[in-house]
């Protein structure tokens, strides 16, 4: 598992000019993968044992200019449609999307807007302030088993 893995973040590797950058990118990836809390950042630094005073160097990893979003999703969408088999329907991929709405109690924190929500019973609002994340995914695998692989999270 550990060598598949680091395959597909080799991958990742001309995404990045400078070393440095690459290198938070994958702790920050491997953070996300090994973390059971889910305390922000700050996991990171407690499931990778990371030294608390490299914190900041690592926050500072995320408002860096040096790396663009858009080059690791299209390199991420290049390496989902190369490692798994796409199902295809008239010679279109089968994509699936999804979405979700986490309720915030602040108004005035980054990323949360006023959403509206399908209420079960007239006693809920019919807004609430929250997260919206949306996702989709590529269908594909082997035959019989096949897998939906996310290529795109996003909150809009």
């Amino acid at each position: 598992m550990i060598g598949h893995i680091s395959r597909i973040l080799e991958a990742f590797r001309p995404c990045f000019t400078r070393q440095a950058a690459y290198r938070w990118f994958v702790t920050v990836v491997l953070g996300f993968i090994v973390r059971i809390d889910h305390c922000g950042a700050s996991s990171f630094v407690r499931w990778l044992a990371i030294r608390p005073s490299i914190y900041t160097g690592m926050l500072s990893f995320f408002r860096a200019r040096r790396w663009k979003l858009h080059a690791i999703l299209r390199r991420w969408w290049q390496i989902v449609l190369e490692r798994c088999i796409p199902v295809k329907i008239d010679g279109r991929l089968v994509l699936a999307g999804d979405g979700i709405k986490v309720s915030k109690e602040a108004e005035k924190m980054p990323g949360v807007k006023r959403l509206h929500q399908e209420p079960d019973n007239s006693g809920k609002a019919p807004y609430i302030y929250g997260h919206y994340w949306g996702v989709i995914g590529v269908l594909g695998g082997w035959s019989k088993n096949n897998l939906l692989h996310p290529a795109l999270c996003r909150a809009p």
